[in-house]
């Protein structure tokens, strides 16, 4: 019994041992023809034990692979062992016509070459009925113009033809690094009536921007979707819902996968033109430039900005496109321009792209003048008319006038003399009754107008000065003796100037520029007793160099942004100078009274 047993394994092992030296590989199709869009089961046997793959490589020439299966089963019949193992790939054409599935390598074998036939017009044209069989779903492609400039807009439609319902669809332009891809505006959908069959088509709109010259080819759009198993051609029925979507319960019907190949597009891309002016290059249908000033009337002080706002707009440009006009823009000397960060928006209108860039530029001068701006312009080239052209901002010239702030303090130093007003009308009070004879002082009589006048003034002159010198006294720090200590009339006499020189500070440590100019233009009114016209005019006033320069940097962060370390600021403004009207009175006062 165990020698028979014996016998029977070894001949089931030799069986099966030899089974190799008879494997043979066999390929075969599910279909003989398809219609485009549609996938075809290519199954490959191999009959003997093997543990190697099949080389598929050679199908991806002509065929997308979608999906892969394996298996393997042994069987014993008569006492004769057969072990076949079976790929099965499923293909999607790329393309319409005669195809070749090649021959294929597994184990040293090779199967027998196959052939496919597609049918339909692939992205070509729509069906025309006159063969066999039609297309359920077709790409058609369109681009305009052939020969487009490098870098200039390529019109391009994609229309999607449908007889079934398409169930989770995904429709794309595969990537190319030769080429900028916008979609522009949404997808339409209109019914349409070819070849006897009924299709949903549905319109995409795409911007192609060439990055080179020369023969350029971007690959065809590629439809990756699903269809019913056998359903039948659904537009039209209560349960087709078209491109984007089908019905809710289609999840739960068998479904095949589809996937389907435009034709490539191929472009003659034409490099600049020789007659195209500019260091920059703008392929464009049509460009507009605007420009606003403020103030309107181009007047404003020293030291206050005047701004200039640019809109610039281009069909068929994308806004990364359109050059920097700040650097466009030349100013003259004495003038400083500071850009603002632009604004840049794409927006599709009836079919093309608009591009526009909104810059904010502020002009600045630190002296009164004449300031004239030449004119600003920007250069295209009109790809309609094949010419270029030109759009401009005329010249305008600025009337810089002299700071308020700079003049105003020095006509507070010049009126400020120790009581230049007061006194006159107190020495006419004094020196009247010498005047008068002694006879006619004897008479009685009622005083005149002017002597009413100046007794008034002088009572008043008398009272400013008591008050002063009770003032003086009172503020004295102990230990001083009354005198007058350098920094009397800075910030830490004014309770209000303290508060702001603090919080001028506090913006400086903090970065925060913005504040820190408001602070300062706070804390200077505190202390001069009138608000300065502006930065520059504390520049002025404090007459030194280096804060100059920190606090011009000051402005320049407030108007054109970016930046701002404030630290070497508080460090060297610790304190602003006194009035003029203050120091004017007390070094004229002081040696009168020890």
């Amino acid at each position: 019994m165990r020698a028979r047993s014996a016998a029977l394994l070894l001949l089931i092992f030799g069986c099966a041992g030899g089974t190799h030296a008879f494997a043979d590989v066999r390929a075969s199709l599910d279909a003989s023809q398809v219609a485009a869009g549609d996938t075809v089961q290519l199954t490959l046997e191999y009959d003997g034990r093997t543990s190697g793959q099949p080389d598929i490589t050679p199908l991806e020439k002509d065929f997308d692979i979608l999906g892969t299966s394996s298996s393997t089963s042994i069987q014993l019949i008569n006492g004769n062992v057969s072990e076949k193992t079976e790929v099965a790939l499923t293909l999607a054409p790329k393309g319409t016509g005669q195809l070749t599935i090649p021959a294929l390598s597994w184990g040293g074998e090779r199967t027998q070459p196959l052939s496919l036939t597609v049918t339909g017009p692939g992205s070509s044209g729509p069906p025309d009925g006159s063969g066999a069989s039609v297309a359920q779903i077709f790409i058609k492609s369109s681009s305009s113009p052939a020969r487009p400039y490098v870098e200039a807009a390529v019109h391009l439609t994609v229309q999607l033809y449908t007889s079934e319902t398409l169930y989770h669809p995904d429709l794309e332009l595969p990537e190319n690094s030769d080429f900028v891809v916008k979609q522009i505006g949404p997808d339409e959908s209109t019914a349409v009536v070819r070849g006897g069959r009924t299709y949903q088509v549905f319109t995409r709109h795409y911007l192609l921007f060439p990055l080179h010259s020369g023969k350029l080819t971007l690959q065809g759009p590629v439809l990756d979707a699903e269809v019913a198993v056998g359903q039948q051609p659904a537009y039209g029925n209560s349960n087709g819902f078209g491109l984007f979507g089908g019905p809710a319960f289609g999840m739960l019907r068998t479904v095949r996968p589809v996937r389907l190949h435009g034709d490539s597009i191929t472009l003659d891309v034409q490099p600049r033109p020789a007659g195209a002016i500019g260091s920059y290059w703008l392929p464009a249908q049509d460009v507009q430039l605007t420009a606003s000033w403020n103030p309107a009337q181009l007047s404003a002080p020293a030291g206050d900005p005047v701004t200039l706002d640019l809109d610039l707009q281009a069909t068929g440009l994308t806004a990364a496109q359109l050059p920097d006009l700040s650097s466009l823009l030349s100013v003259p000397a004495g003038l400083k321009a500071y850009p603002d960060q632009a604004k840049l928006n794409d927006a599709a209108q009836n079919g093309k792209l608009i591009a526009s860039r909104d810059q904010t530029i502020a002009l600045m001068a630190d002296s009164p003048g004449h300031y004239t701006i030449p004119a600003l312009t920007v250069t295209w080239w009109d790809t309609q008319a094949n010419q270029p052209r030109r759009v401009t901002v005329p010249a305008r010239t600025l009337n810089i006038l002299p700071a308020p702030g700079v003049a105003s303090g020095t006509a507070t130093t010049t009126a400020a003399a120790p009581a230049p007003v007061a006194r006159p009308p107190a020495a006419i009070s004094r020196q009247a009754p010498a005047a008068v004879t002694a006879p006619r002082a004897a008479q009685p009589r009622a005083p005149s107008e002017w002597e009413w006048i100046s007794i008034g003034l002088g009572a008043v002159w008398l009272a400013t000065v008591g008050t002063w010198l009770w003032f003086r006294r009172s503020s004295a720090a102990p230990g001083t003796n009354g005198s007058h200590a350098p920094g009397a009339n800075t910030p830490r006499a004014l309770p209000h100037a303290a508060k702001e020189r603090a919080a001028f500070r506090a913006a400086c440590e903090a970065n925060d520029a913005p504040a820190a100019r408001a602070h300062l233009l706070a804390w200077a009114t505190a202390v001069w007793g009138a608000a300065p016209a502006g930065v520059n005019a504390i520049a002025a006033r404090i007459g030194d160099a280096g804060i100059g320069d920190l606090l011009r940097d000051l402005d320049r962060a407030c108007y054109a942004g970016g930046e701002w370390q404030g630290r070497r600021l508080a460090a060297a403004l610790t304190d602003l100078p006194g009035s003029a009207t203050k120091t004017g009175r007390r070094d004229g006062l002081a040696p009168l009274y020890p």
